[in-house]
């Protein structure tokens, strides 16, 4: 039987906040459906939140969905995850009713952030909608606590067969004024999801990460540009198992092209394009990430390590190559860095710097090793 596909157009008006995209989703029936969203630009206040079974679905490059520009405004009182009321220092005049909103402060944040839709605005005052949060972790003044209207443009919440694909995102960030913003505001952002699809999306300019899959198995991203943002490229992390990213390209943010995060597992990271990030290439293939497949990579330009394999359990590195990295601090990182390491295959890697003035002054290091591996047949200039 044809899936239904409805049309984002035909949903969208003034009191949307998703440019009629979330109400399609939910007009679509229990067993999902395709939205399509056509080319232009299209304004985001809140995530668009996507349904088992939906796919999501643009005209490639030019559909483009967009964010207002940042507000951020300190509390003046205590508040936490689940507040229905917060107060502000001073009057957030660039909020509107509808936006979605994050709370944290200095110490609380990532899991433990505030997700809220703002319901009412009373002067100074906050009437809030709890989308995620929990009493249990408090946001203080002396830690700087604040609302922002950070969000991920695609949220992903435990949801299963779910496709993202041939459109762009851009978060019209033109100046990086920091190093990073939280990794729960991806720009496409799932939370224990399952066999889900993330194709030929483009994002550029956004405030966090570009894509980011934390938990669930079975994710595959593929064919994706990830650029200027702030944060990681891409995120595989959070006991995320049997995901493949491959064919991809990260270029020019601020941290790792690439990063590893907690507990990833049998995946594969595979053909991707790693260039001038800040961090490194592919950075965290560490304790406890376990068991994956790095192979057939560039990573070229990048601030740090081409790749970062500290305390690696069981991972092959095969394959790739890492041309003229650690361009933040020349000579102090490596091509490819391995310490600590135990039944890792590391073969048939290029490391080297061939520019006139080299960054990449140390190929592949090997160090104090603390299993078996397999380590040989790579190129690593100089030694």
């Amino acid at each position: 039987m044809a899936r239904q596909v409805l049309d984002s157009r035909d949903f969208a008006d003034s009191s949307s906040s998703t440019a009629g995209i979330q109400e399609a989703i939910d007009a679509l029936p229990k067993g999902g459906g395709v939205v399509h969203v056509p080319a232009g630009r299209h304004a985001l206040r809140r995530s668009i939140e996507m349904r088992s079974g939906v796919t999501l679905r643009g005209d490639g490059p030019a559909t483009v969905l967009t964010r207002p520009k940042e507000v951020h405004v300190h509390l003046a009182r205590p508040a936490d995850g689940a507040s229905k009321t917060v107060h502000l220092r001073h009057a957030a005049g660039d909020l509107s009713i509808g936006d979605e909103v994050y709370i944290g402060d200095q110490a609380t944040g990532g899991w433990w952030a505030g997700h809220c839709i703002i319901e009412q605005i009373r002067g100074k005052t906050l009437v809030l909608h709890t989308l995620h949060g929990d009493r249990k972790h408090r946001f203080l003044p002396k830690r700087r606590a604040f609302i922002a209207n950070w969000f991920p443009a695609i949220w992903l919440r435990d949801v299963r067969d779910a496709t993202i694909e041939d459109l762009a995102i851009d978060g019209l960030v033109r100046r990086r004024h920091r190093q990073k913003c939280d990794f729960v505001v991806a720009a496409v952002h799932s939370r224990g999801s399952r066999d889900i699809r993330v194709l030929n999306v483009t994002v550029r300019n956004w405030l966090g990460d570009g894509i980011g899959i934390q938990g669930g198995q079975g994710s595959l991203v593929r064919g994706c540009i990830v650029e200027n943002c702030v944060g990681h490229g891409f995120h595989p992390g959070t006991g995320l198992t049997q995901s493949v990213w491959s064919d991809n390209i990260a270029r020019g943010n601020t941290r790792d092209g690439l990063f590893f995060c907690l507990r990833v597992t049998h995946s594969t990271v595979r053909g991707n394009v790693l260039v001038d990030n800040g961090g490194h290439g592919i950075g965290g293939l560490t304790d406890p990430d376990a068991y994956n497949a790095v192979i057939g990579n560039i990573c070229a330009g990048n601030g740090k390590h081409g790749i970062d394999a500290d305390r690696a359990i069981g991972n092959t590195i095969e394959g790739n190559v890492c041309r003229g990295n650690s361009r933040a601090a020349p000579g102090q990182y490596a091509g490819i860095y391995l310490a600590g390491h135990r039944h890792c295959v590391v073969t048939g890697n290029v490391c080297v710097d061939d520019a006139e003035r080299p960054t990449q002054r140390r190929g592949l290091v090997n160090r104090e090793p603390a299993g078996p591996n397999t380590v040989g047949e790579n190129l690593s200039v100089p030694e």
